[in-house]
């Protein structure tokens, strides 16, 4: 295999074996939006979720994609950044690009965005994220990845990749999130994927209600787990504070085992299948997904805030029992 002007050594093979063809015959897959998806990328965009758009289609073809399925509002305007034949036509673009202000849709293709990733990777995805959406055009496999890539480690931001095809693959194994759709190219995207959901309506479900519910719960189950140990660590060590540390247990080790699995059950469960709204009310207001970006339900915040709790309680538990029995005697 060739490394060195590989791209180039490629297009000189072709053009030698592609010669004196007949045409036989074409074939086409049918392509069209499934139902839902205009309202779908309005609550996604509501709930404060960038949504780009990457696709093997030429610009004229993704560009009447982003505006029958509501990417792009009918008062935004498209920046295209086409054509690019040299570094200097690039920085050009990318500085009438930093001249905006973000309200545009950013439309790329193919090759200006392989010249953009290899020049001016950094400044690139930094104005990318800044822009309201992105379509890339003509998107190979390779640079689906590569976008997902950078957004994750440049932009520290968390990706979510939806395909339906055997070209998303790359992007949905690359992404932090991958879901697939299976359709008419195959399973490929599906069983490679994370999250595998039947149509894109279903994505709203998926993220505005099981994705906070999941994220609650979770963040509620690990700090009460932390809550739970911590009761019994102040318990003994309150006790052996009283009785000069002493190396002697305060419980039975059963009686240990039982408040870690059975005594305190109950309360795991109730966190596991807490609903803190409803599913109609996450459908109907998707803007209440924007308060879990902030982070308000797992930080130090509120660690600190259990650690307090565990602390205070273990404290009054060994305590007061104390100087009630001393009080009485």
């Amino acid at each position: 295999t060739q490394r060195h002007n590989r791209k180039e050594a490629m297009a000189a093979a072709q053009s030698s074996i592609e010669r004196a063809l007949e045409l036989v015959g074409l074939t086409g897959v049918e392509d069209k939006l499934q139902d839902n998806v205009r309202e779908s990328l309005e609550k996604l965009r509501h709930a404060g979720i960038r949504i780009w758009m990457l696709t093997g289609d030429k610009v004229e073809t993704a560009v009447c994609i982003a505006v029958s399925s509501r990417l792009a509002e009918r008062s935004q305007q498209f920046f295209t950044i086409t054509g690019l034949a040299s570094v200097a036509d690039a920085s050009k673009r990318l500085n009438a690009l930093r001249r905006r202000n973000g309200e545009d849709v950013v439309v790329v293709d193919g090759s200006s965005l392989q010249i953009m990733l290899d020049n001016y990777p950094h400044e690139f995805m930094e104005q990318m994220c800044r822009a309201s959406s992105a379509v890339a055009c003509r998107c190979s496999p390779t640079q689906k990845a590569a976008i997902a890539r950078l957004v994750q480690n440049q932009m520290k931001k968390r990706v979510a990749a939806i395909g339906d095809g055997g070209n998303d693959v790359s992007m949905i194994q690359r992404a932090n999130v991958g879901i697939g759709i299976p359709g008419k190219e195959g399973q490929q995207a599906s069983l490679a994927a994370d999250f595998s959901i039947l149509t894109f309506s279903h994505l709203n479900r998926l993220l505005l209600w099981h994705g906070r519910n999941s994220y609650k719960r979770a963040a509620r189950l690990s700090q009460f787990i932390v809550h739970r140990g911590l009761i019994i660590a102040t318990i003994q060590i309150v006790h052996c504070a009283m009785y000069y540390y002493a190396a002697v247990a305060v419980y039975n080790s059963w009686i240990q085992v039982g408040y870690a699995t059975l005594f305190t059950m109950l309360p795991v469960f109730s966190l596991v299948l807490d609903e803190d709204i409803s599913e109609w009310v996450a459908d109907t207001y998707p803007e209440l997904y924007r308060e879990l970006r902030k982070g308000r339900s797992l930080n130090t915040k509120s660690f600190l805030t259990w650690v307090f709790k565990s602390v205070y309680q273990g404290t009054v538990i060994m305590v007061w029992p104390q100087k009630h029995v001393r009080a009485v005697q």
